[in-house]
């Protein structure tokens, strides 16, 4: 085996998860990290649904349905 082909390990490299902002300290092969999502703030662990911020199709079609129930056939 080849010697010092290895990336250095960090035992206690910090992850930050931008989401819900929990620190973690994880063995990793970089010092510090960003995750965009963690088990702490992951619907699939939490079991909880995400809300989508600008809204989703049915909403749409919804406010689309409404403005046109105004009008009217002559």
């Amino acid at each position: 085996m080849k010697a010092a082909i290895h990336p250095q390990m960090f035992k206690d490299a910090k992850t930050t998860c931008s989401t819900c902002k929990a620190v973690y300290l994880i063995p990793s092969t970089i010092k510090e990290q960003s995750v965009e999502v963690c088990r702490a703030c992951h619907p699939i662990y939490t079991g909880k649904k995400q809300t989508e911020a600008r809204g989703g199709r049915v909403e749409r079609f919804r406010k689309i349905q409404a403005a046109s129930k105004g009008k009217g056939k002559k």
